[in-house]
């Protein structure tokens, strides 16, 4: 695998676990227009500098749930209740990786006595890197297993929780992820009927009808009708009623979302973690298609089980849709566009 393609980091038998350290990562980003002849791409070096405060009740036995965000404290707060209301933070350790955040993050985790990664760039958002730097501390403090966790991303019931991870662990699965929900207004952060990505991406679900509704039930994939990507992977089912048997079920799939995903980490890091190359998008479904070149299957444990996951907040913050999500999309395609039907049909 390609040197931008997969963390560095992983590599590094040095490392060690310090209250500040850099990490230094080369990366591809597209480089002007995309044309039919030729698409350029600029290789650079980013330095993504670090800042560590460990948990006092660390417990290696544990598994650990990583927690990436970028300001958004009432975002936070709000997550932070849900996991201590069923019982996640005792079950796990809890890592809340700070990006480049203006807001005072750290007082807020090092208050709830969870673990706090600060991570500095001047590149901008890097959802791969801010996962896999955590996850490399997690493999050095001698954890078995971690749980990507969207800070957006919110728990139904303890005992559900419980259910996935033992089952996980159980199965000796590389990856599970689950089905998710739009969350109810008891459980959302916001209680306006419609969020900005309901209105702006799904105007036919406007009303609230998008809520408690499917955000994501399995994988599926699409030919777009433009861009890169000669088959778009996108959520199976969404806005269908949870009881629906097509996403109530348990299978085999191509991909789980990686706003809740369980990994074994030493499958993670030898798969070479998240790309580092696709920052915003498309890292979660790249990891998973990595695991198939290897005859292993993601899982989707989707019976009678969801979590909730509001999809709108970290979107809003993002600027999704600039040239670093553009970029994701064509190295993307050209990564697995000629053996993308192999694998997935």
């Amino acid at each position: 695998m390609k040197s931008f393609y997969k963390c560095s980091l992983f590599e590094d038998e040095s490392f060690e676990v310090k209250t500040e350290f850099d990490v230094v990562q080369e990366e591809l980003l597209l480089k002007g227009a995309v044309n039919k002849n030729a698409t350029r791409f600029s290789k650079m070096k980013v330095v993504y500098s670090c800042k560590w405060v460990q948990q006092k009740d660390w417990d290696s036995g544990k598994p650990t749930v990583i927690i990436p965000i970028k300001d958004g404290s009432d975002l936070l707060r709000h997550t932070l209740l849900n996991l201590k209301k069923y019982n996640i933070s005792k079950h796990c350790n809890l890592i809340v990786v700070d990006d480049r955040s203006e807001e005072d993050i750290k007082s807020i985790v090092i208050d709830s006595r969870l673990s706090y990664l600060r991570v500095d760039n001047d590149k901008g958002f890097n959802f791969s890197m801010l996962n896999n730097i955590a996850a490399k501390i997690c493999e050095k403090l001698g954890n078995k297993t971690i749980i990507l966790w969207n800070s957006d991303l919110w728990c139904a019931k303890e005992e559900w929780f419980l259910e996935i991870l033992n089952y996980h662990i159980d199965n000796n699965n590389a990856v599970t992820g689950t089905k998710l929900l739009y969350p109810t207004e008891e459980v959302s952060l916001t209680k306006e009927a419609d969020t900005h990505n309901i209105v702006n991406n799904f105007p036919q679900m406007t009303g609230g009808q998008w809520r408690n509704t499917v955000q994501f039930g399995g994988d599926t994939w699409v030919p777009p009708s433009y861009g890169p990507i000669f088959l778009s992977p996108i959520h199976y089912r969404r806005f269908s009623n949870k009881e629906d048997k097509r996403v109530n079920c348990i299978r085999g799939s191509s991909f789980v979302t990686g706003a809740f995903q369980i990994w074994d980490l030493k499958r993670f890091i030898e798969l070479g973690g998240l790309n580092p190359t696709l920052s915003k998008n498309l890292q979660d479904v790249d990891i998973c298609l990595r695991l198939l070149e290897s005859d292993e299957q993601p899982i989707y444990y989707g019976k009678n089980i969801y979590f909730y996951h509001d999809e709108s907040p970290t979107l809003d913050r993002e600027g999704k849709f600039d040239n670093q999500f553009k970029s994701d999309h064509v190295i993307f395609g050209k990564i697995w566009n000629h053996k993308i039907i192999d694998l997935v049909i």
